[in-house]
């Protein structure tokens, strides 16, 4: 890949174009937006845990106890049933049972920490092609910010034993999807996308938005893709269902609380926060990173910007009324993508504030004819 940075002519996000006016409400909503989303993380409201003490075994014992359990030759599905039964985890929904992938790839592999080192550089192919997304689209101002914050979302693939999780692996597959598609690799995009869903289901919003997106563009072929891909998961599905079906019993527990929790903005911060850097700060820097990347996505106005703050925007829309506090996790499946929001935040801010500043179209061109006709008079 050419990551060469384009300096001569410094990209303008949709910012640039706006008046005055306009520009200096989008500036004030924008400041609503981050004081209402720190006041949010100050109050009662907030939530998430990831960054307090540990609370116990969670799912990344589970998940690592099924690999360790296939290394020593037991299948899937039989680990699976053994761990979530012995640590007390709900299992009469058929979502509590995550798909065979990664961790039967994990347990199968020779050694597990060969699974981190795929998972690393998968994350490491993964931040240079947004590196080139965000070069060749937003100059220098969007690359270095948006990579550092997308670096800061890959550090949990090298730390301990946190390459088990599946929603780890979805969140890096799904940035490389757009960010492949985006630079015009079509098949690898498609590919790796329909992968993110293998891995996690919570991946199935962005392949329907990629699906949406092609047919509106009138990308067929491109679609026909994204619709087999989606065809033969869902082949997969099916077989999943039927598999966790002959492990299920009667007596099964199910979550005593619904997944729809209405959690609005409270929850999205603390999804926000699953990154490294942010877990580091108060979660008031998480809120003021969320306000910055749906800036981003909104003047990032190209093809690329349009799929990537759509995919944005649909999971921030699902996360404001599924997922229950404990789901805080969730947050590493969009992490790495609103780096990408991050990082044109900055060419965004440059624009409205240069918009704000400027001078109206009429009042700048009042004194040019008002010279005009003071010269006629005096001719």
């Amino acid at each position: 890949m050419n990551s060469t940075l384009p300096e001569l002519s410094p990209p303008r996000s949709a910012f640039a174009r706006l008046s005055p006016v306009s520009a200096r409400c989008v500036l004030w909503s924008a400041l609503g937006a981050v004081v209402l989303f720190v006041a949010i993380t100050v109050s009662p409201r907030a939530k998430g845990f990831a960054d307090k003490p540990s609370r116990g075994p969670g799912d990344v014992a589970l998940y690592r106890a099924e690999v360790d359990r296939i290394q020593a030759g037991e299948s899937y599905y039989s680990a699976a049933f053994q761990e979530l039964h012995a640590r007390g985890y709900p299992t009469r929904s058929v979502f509590n049972w995550r798909t065979p992938l990664p961790i039967w790839l994990i347990g199968s592999l020779p050694r597990p920490e060969f699974g981190k080192l795929l998972l690393g550089l998968i994350a490491l192919a993964t931040l240079g092609a947004a590196f080139e997304l965000l070069a060749r689209e937003g100059g220098t101002l969007a690359a270095l910010p948006g990579t550092l914050a997308i670096a800061g979302a890959m550090f949990p693939c090298l730390l301990g034993d946190l390459y088990v999780m599946p929603v780890l692996w979805a969140g890096v597959m799904m940035l490389l999807s757009i960010s492949l598609l985006s630079l015009g690799r079509m098949r690898l995009g498609v590919v790796t996308g329909v992968g993110a869903l293998f891995l996690r289901e919570l991946a199935g919003p962005y392949c329907l938005v990629a699906l949406l997106l092609a047919l509106g563009r009138r990308r067929f072929r491109e679609a026909a893709w994204w619709t087999a891909g989606l065809a033969v998961y869902g082949a997969f599905f099916l077989w999943h269902i039927s598999q966790v079906h002959a492990w299920q019993t009667p007596y099964d527990r199910a979550h005593q609380d619904s997944w729809i929790q209405f959690g609005g903005a409270a929850f999205v911060i603390s999804l926000v926060q699953m990154n490294g850097w942010l877990l580091c700060l108060p979660q008031f820097v998480a809120a003021i990173a969320l306000a910055l990347a749906l800036l981003g996505f909104a003047g990032w106005s190209t093809p690329a910007g349009e799929r990537a703050g759509m995919t944005a925007g649909a999971y921030v829309l699902l996360f404001g009324f599924v997922g229950q506090d404990f789901n805080q996790y969730w947050g590493s499946l969009i992490a790495p993508l609103l780096g990408l929001g991050i990082g044109w935040s900055i060419p965004a801010l440059r624009d409205l504030i240069r918009a704000a500043r400027a001078q109206s179209r009429g009042s700048v061109s009042t004194p040019r004819v008002d010279d005009a006709a003071s010269a006629a008079a005096g001719a």
